[in-house]
């Protein structure tokens, strides 16, 4: 593999949506998923898991960062299931 594979790419994130952002990458094993012959369909995440990580957080406004990490997450399965 070239050397530019293994760097890792960057984005930039407003501070607001920083603790959506690390919910949401704490939860990466956490996707529910449907596997067929051929393909695994990702139906999303398993809110227990995105709750519990909001709660073990101790985020302050946790309703809110979870409406976001489900806007992250509907983003997400646009791409993983395209």
């Amino acid at each position: 593999m070239p050397d530019s594979y293994y760097q890792p790419e960057t984005c930039d994130c407003w501070p607001e949506h920083w603790d959506a952002l690390q919910v949401f990458l704490s939860c990466g094993s956490q996707w529910r998923t449907i596997v067929t012959g051929k393909s695994i369909i990702y139906q999303g995440l398993d809110y227990g898991a995105v709750e519990a990580v909001i709660r073990l957080r101790g985020i302050a406004e946790p309703w809110q960062v979870f409406e976001q990490v489900g806007q992250i997450e509907r983003g997400a399965m646009e791409v993983i299931n395209d």
